[in-house]
């Protein structure tokens, strides 16, 4: 598969930083044949202070990709065009969000619904046992159930009427499993999202890494 994707993330807090999220991001969608241009927010030398922002996010930079991949975090759109994700799937690209993709840009509703849900809190990091709900999509099919130490995202704004839920998990009780990954389908495009990837080593996990690259695959159409 070749293809490009943009990869923004990054924020003005301490967590989620684009240095150490984006190698592993990187390295698994080179391998499946992508090349990747990353903008975002990055804190030189390592401290707390932040330059940057997400003003990649635009129409007429979008037009150079089929996939953006979003490791961003905030209510606000820091430069983002953030209308112009939404064109971007419906003209018939993949979104690819994860983890903290769901705490982002969450004051425009029409976001918050293209990716399907929106970050309400989550518990101390803990091992999360990952289930495939769907084992016969061709995202899921013939993966085997897998546990990473992670940040378990909890949600509001999550209709399971309006996603195909791929994987859950049980290890926490959030009044019944918590979902995990999902995908839809918005115009002539498609979502693919996985909420685990706070760490850098769950992203270097293989079994989160093959999820992951089948999601991207799906989402363009690869499958």
């Amino acid at each position: 598969m070749s293809g490009r994707a943009l990869l923004v993330g990054g924020c003005p807090a301490t967590y989620h930083r684009l240095e150490a999220a984006e190698p592993p991001i990187r390295a698994a969608l080179e391998h499946i044949g992508m090349e990747v241009v990353t903008s975002g927010m990055h804190h030189p030398d390592g401290g707390d202070a932040t330059v940057g922002d997400y003003s990649a996010i635009n129409h007429d930079a979008l037009k150079d990709y089929q996939a953006l991949v979003l490791y961003t975090t905030g209510s606000e759109a820091h430069g983002a065009d953030v209308k112009a994700i939404s064109d971007f799937v419906h003209g018939g690209r993949a979104l690819i969000g994860i983890h903290n993709a769901t705490d982002s840009f969450t004051a425009f509703p029409d976001y918050v619904k293209l990716i399907g849900g929106r970050f309400r809190t989550h518990p101390a990091q803990l091992d999360i046992s990952v289930e495939f709900v769907d084992q016969t999509h061709p995202i899921t099919l013939g993966l085997a159930p897998f546990t990473v130490f992670d940040e378990l995202y909890l949600f509001a704004d999550y209709d399971p009427k309006r996603v195909h839920l791929l994987a859950q998990t049980r290890s926490v009780d959030d009044n019944g499993p918590v979902p995990i990954c999902w995908i839809r389908e918005e115009g002539l495009g498609r979502v693919f999202y996985l909420s685990l990837g706070h760490n850098a080593s769950t992203m270097e996990d293989p079994a989160w890494r093959h999820l992951f690259q089948r999601g991207v695959h799906w989402a363009l159409g690869s499958l």
